[in-house]
């Protein structure tokens, strides 16, 4: 079952390069799932186990943080002005809020509650550097 469209825009100018991946790994999406996420954008790449968008202008209208909470067990996100995001969704028998937090100092790494997981939040920002232009 394929639930994507053909990306559009291909070949335009930019000015800005932002890359988000969502993973299904635990269970895939159904087709109402599918469509639901359709709704936040039309040129994603979406399957049943993936959410994948590349903006060259503009940005996503989704909250990557709620579609972690429902939809995705992994994402990331790149940004050309030095941003970066890891976020894994595991469940709360696996990793506790409590053992993680002995890890989360500073900006780096974040963790919370979401329901039966506890998600895990690594983030870096880069100022200055080189601008990511690519996909992946």
């Amino acid at each position: 079952m394929d639930c994507g469209v053909p990306l559009l825009g291909e070949g335009r100018t930019v000015s800005e390069y932002q890359y988000y991946e969502f993973r299904a790994v635990d269970h895939p999406l159904d087709e109402r799932e599918c469509r639901t996420l359709r709704l936040l954008s039309t040129r994603a790449e979406i399957t049943p186990t993936s959410f994948v968008n590349t903006y060259n202008w503009g940005d996503f209208k989704g909250d990557p943080d709620a579609l972690m909470e429902g939809y995705f067990d992994a994402f990331v996100y790149v940004a050309n002005w030095g941003t970066r995001r890891l976020v894994l969704r595991l469940p709360r028998k696996l990793l506790t809020r409590q053992l993680l937090s002995k890890y989360c100092r500073g900006e780096s790494l974040r963790g919370r509650n979401a329901g039966e997981f506890v998600v895990i939040d690594f983030f870096r920002q880069e100022d200055g550097g080189e601008w990511e232009e690519g996909e992946g």
